[in-house]
């Protein structure tokens, strides 16, 4: 209702002035019929005997009856002349619910990060600067043009000033949120014969509600649908072999959406009208722009008129089948919807003139500025360098101390006064303070000129109320070896020393890149991600200038065989990166790539830095910066030492987070919608009152009919009954194994029952049958948002794992649990156990370790486990290597993940000291380690390149 008065008073300032004047019009009728009712109540009062006999009364009652007469008659014609006004009003009304869709999608954004905070006065001149600034509406007359370009500029300037405030790989996100609203409101708005027809409207969200939910919906195949699934199974899409991940995504889509089951039958055909288009999709770099046009207009050409339905079934067809691309072809859809207005605004990075806009036209003296930053990075500079550029005095204050404490209130107290700027650096370290500074903000006094800067770390210390009175600011380093390059060389200052020192310094800058970059490829290219920083470069850059200068002895140069390389070598690996990381491998990775770099051969002049990258020529830091500048803005994964696949990983990856966030806010959108309708419905009292319960089922909102129909399919995968009574014989009883398989099928049990408890009163409460529970509401949103609810949670899963996928999962943990438990009961049976299906995988280690010690005859701390492939030991299946396939010798591949058909856990009182170490994880995500193996390597496999590229087993 605020921006709609708003709107109107600056669009339609005639009409609105008429409906103020018409609302206080009707605020004076009503307060005159009120008059009159209590003088009639006096008069009345007042008489004395028969009313009828009192002349007084009667006058007054016809005096009072003719003027209420009169009142209620203009009353009338302003109600008459307000729904005119109304009417007119109309028009403006999806302009405001825009509005207010986009204020509550900017406030839903802290639930992707506690630093996404935005407050209404943010909001609120973002409105005033669309609709009351707007440079685009000048000399525009046609109503409905203004009301386009509105709707447009607010979606576009709502965009470009929250997306200067999120992380990089957040923005699309937000973006595509930003879709489904107008979407919405594009629907509201369409005018009869003038656009798409309901039937193409009505597709277009059926298509969007798949997207949203398709983890959702993604439950078991029906029977009908299983001629579907087994012609998957063996197919090739296009001529490309589908995984098993493809295959379940398109089985979803050929339950789900009607104008998917035809195209999706037709993918395995060699030949065919379609076969050369598919064929072409799949090879291409840019599949999102070459999807068959037959295959998105399969239902007919209902939605040729329509180009974000077009992209919208575009990216559906491109997530099941070149999941890499998922970001693109968002992107894509979202740029559909906006109709290419958006394009500049994605992935722009704050920049020094967009700091200097933002200073002046967005920020004011009560309002601070908080450059937020990734950890190891600082945007302080920025600030120094705006206010040189700008000529203004900058008092720069270092937080962490009760001193800095003290200078910080001074520095504000006289800045304020004489309209000066403030820099308070690091205030992530005074979170206490914080909370002081925020309540004198709210008072204080401050000159027009005045700035306060805050930059601080990513870090949930700072309150979020600050943030949210703050213009926030994040700055992340800009990707690329080219990039940290240069800003590493960039800082260096000291140049003194030999003349050899400069190779040396552009050494460290290139293993300090290499080691910030592979950061944004974990788990792939780090196990965890390490806080690398400036600060390392710093005290590596000192620690190399100190064992150069005492091995020089104060000459201009040395000979590169003298330099101190082990010093070197020992303290960049296990100190000043090394002291970072915690695992192992990790450590071995960082020492692979130190013993190649730091040595007396990078002086030669054919020293490669890794593969098709020679080292540059030259003595002089000049050199080196001008050999950098040369340098691609991306470079291929390789040259990190990572395989040449790892980008489509890393974009693979991209792409799930992008629709897991998407559904978490499309889910708080409809938690709002939700709270709209009545929440305090009363259950129906009896099985008598089924067609009152099916009126509210049908009254309840949409998505908690969802949630019902996704309850129901997930009891129905669930196994029909409950698992068999565990029992052993007394020989098998007292085994390590049997102890670990009774303590599977426990918990498996437990949780089976608990899953099924859930389900049916989750159901119960999508029906209208029962009251919900804190429990069942956390429930309700957990499924609207397709995430695993923390209660179900007793074993470990990959992380993000979507609800649907981790019910499929539970299945096949509970078969097998039933297996086992049938194997457990005879100590000679053979054992072939799907290692990463366990609930307790560790559990299970040990016990094979216990048997072993036992037939052994030895200690367990004497034993050490191999994973072999010839049959010895406990057979295990499900596992994976990634990085690399595995016959007779490990070969590495182009980073693909090759299952292992037939392994075996072994072990024994001799360690292996053949092949290479690579660690066993649980899953993809590398958090849990189960154990540690030898694999043997083929004489043409680099042993360095097997460490570099972090190849591992996973199990699940």
């Amino acid at each position: 209702a605020q921006c709609l008065a708003q709107v109107m008073r600056h669009e339609r300032p005639d009409v609105d002035a008429r409906r103020r004047d018409l609302v206080r019009l009707q605020g004076e009728f009503r307060l005159r019929l009120h008059a009159l009712e209590k003088e009639l109540l006096r008069a009345l009062n007042a008489s004395q005997g028969s009313i009828l006999d009192d002349d007084a009364v009667v006058a007054t009652l016809e005096t009072l009856k003719l003027e209420a007469a009169e009142v209620a008659r203009k009353a009338a014609e302003t109600d008459g002349v307000m729904r005119e006004v109304d009417q007119i009003a109309q028009s403006f009304t999806p302009l405001a619910r825009a509005c207010s869709a986009v204020y509550f999608a900017l406030d839903r954004l802290a639930a992707l990060h506690p630093f996404y905070q935005f407050s209404l006065d943010f909001f609120n001149r973002i409105f005033r600067d669309a609709v009351e600034r707007n440079a685009n509406l000048d000399g525009i007359a046609d109503e409905r043009l203004r009301l386009r370009i509105l709707r447009r500029d607010l979606f576009a300037l709502a965009f470009r000033r929250a997306a200067v405030s999120l992380h990089h790989d957040k923005q699309l996100a937000l973006l595509v949120q930003l879709a489904q609203i107008k979407l919405r409101g594009d629907e509201e708005s369409e005018d009869g014969d003038a656009g798409p027809s309901q039937e193409a409207w009505a597709r277009l969200n059926a298509d969007l509600d798949f997207v949203m939910r398709d983890a959702l919906l993604a439950a078991p195949s029906a029977p009908a649908d299983a001629d579907v699934a087994t012609e998957l199974a063996a197919t090739r899409v296009a001529g490309v072999a589908a995984s098993a991940d493809a295959r379940t995504a398109l089985a979803a889509l050929a339950q789900q959406l009607p104008w998917c089951r035809a195209w999706v039958r037709e993918l395995g055909a060699e030949s065919g009208s379609g076969a050369d288009e598919w064929a072409a999709f799949a090879a291409s770099d840019e599949p999102e722009r070459c999807v068959p046009s037959a295959a998105l207009l399969a239902d007919g050409d209902a939605l040729s008129g329509l180009p974000a339905a077009l992209a919208l079934r575009t990216l559906i067809v491109v997530r099941a089948l070149r999941p890499e691309r998922v970001l693109a072809a968002a992107a894509r859809f979202a740029s559909a919807v906006f109709e290419g207005a958006m394009g500049d605004a994605l992935g722009a990075r704050m920049d020094d003139a967009g700091l200097a806009h933002i200073v002046a036209d967005e920020a004011d003296a009560a309002t601070p500025v908080a450059l937020c930053s990734v950890p190891g990075h600082d945007a302080a500079y920025r600030v120094d360098a705006l206010a040189r550029e700008q000529q203004r005095g900058v008092h720069a204050v270092a937080m962490g101390s009760v001193e800095g404490f003290a200078l910080a209130d001074q520095a504000i107290a006289a800045a304020a006064k004489s309209g000066a700027w403030v820099l308070l650096k690091n205030v992530h370290l005074a979170p206490t303070w914080l909370g002081q500074l925020e309540k004198r903000l709210q008072t204080l006094r401050a000159h027009d000129q005045f700035r306060l800067f805050l930059t601080t770390e990513i870090n949930p210390a700072v309150p979020a109320s600050l943030l949210r009175r703050a213009r926030t600011l994040v700055f992340e380093p800009a990707p690329g070896i080219r990039a940290n390059l240069l800003e590493s060389l960039a800082s260096i200052k000291n140049t003194a020393g030999p003349a050899e020192l400069a190779r040396l310094h552009f050494l460290l800058a290139w293993l300090h890149s290499v080691a910030v970059e592979r950061l944004r490829y974990a788990p792939l290219g780090w196990s965890s991600a390490y806080e690398f920083s400036d600060a390392d470069f710093a005290c590596a850059l000192a620690t190399v200038d100190c064992w150069v200068a005492r091995a020089a002895h104060g000459r201009a140069n040395i000979d590169p065989a003298r330099i101190p390389w082990d010093a070197i070598r020992t303290l960049l690996a296990e100190s000043v990166y090394g002291g970072r990381i915690d695992s192992d491998f990790d450590h071995a990775v960082l020492r692979s790539f130190v013993a190649r770099w730091f040595c007396a051969d990078a002086y030669g002049a054919d020293f490669d830095l890794c593969d098709g990258v020679r080292a540059p020529e030259g003595i002089a830091p000049r050199d080196f910066v001008r050999w950098c500048e040369q340098l691609p803005e991306h470079e291929p994964p390789t040259w990190l030492g990572l395989p040449p696949n790892a980008e489509t990983l890393l974009l693979v990856h991209k792409g799930r987070e992008l629709v897991a966030d998407v559904r978490r806010l499309r889910s708080l959108m409809d938690d709002d919608d939700g709270d709209d309708d009545d929440e305090g419905e009363e259950p129906a009292p009896n099985a008598a009152s089924a067609a009152t319960a099916d009126a509210d089922h049908a009254e309840l909102p949409a998505f908690m009919r969802q949630v019902e129909l996704l309850a129901a399919g997930f009891a129905a995968a669930l196994p029909a009954a409950a698992l068999p009574p565990l029992s052993a014989a007394p020989d098998a009883a007292d085994t390590p194994l049997f102890r670990v398989v009774e303590r599977e099928h426990s918990v498996a049990q437990t949780l089976l029952a608990q899953v099924r408890r859930d389900l049916e009163q989750l159901r119960r409460v999508c029906r209208g049958e029962c009251k919900q529970t804190n429990h069942l509401r956390q429930l309700l949103a957990d499924f609207n948002a397709g995430v695993v609810p923390q209660s179900w949670l007793v074993y470990t899963v990959p992380r993000g794992l979507a609800l649907s996928r981790w019910i499929a999962d539970f299945v096949q943990r509970l078969s097998q649990t039933q297996a086992l438990a049938q194997s457990a009961l005879d100590p000679q049976a053979r054992i072939d156990v799907w290692l990463g299906g366990l609930l307790f995988p560790e559990a299970f280690i040990t016990a094979t370790r216990q048997m072993a010690a036992k037939q052994l005859a030895c200690s367990l701390e004497e034993l050490h486990i191999a994973l072999v492939r010839e049959p010895a030991g406990v057979a295990v299946s499900g596992l994976k290597l990634e990085g690399a396939a595995w016959s007779d010798s490990v070969q590495l591949n182009d980073g693909r993940a090759e299952p292992l058909d037939s392994c075996y856990l072994q072990w024994s009182k001799d360690a292996c000291q053949d092949g290479v170490v690579v660690p066993v994880y649980l899953n993809g995500d590398r958090g849990l380690l189960l154990f540690q193996t030898s694999v043997p390597v083929g004489p043409s496999t680099d042993k360095q390149q097997v460490v570099q590229r972090a190849v591992a087993i996973t199990a699940a």
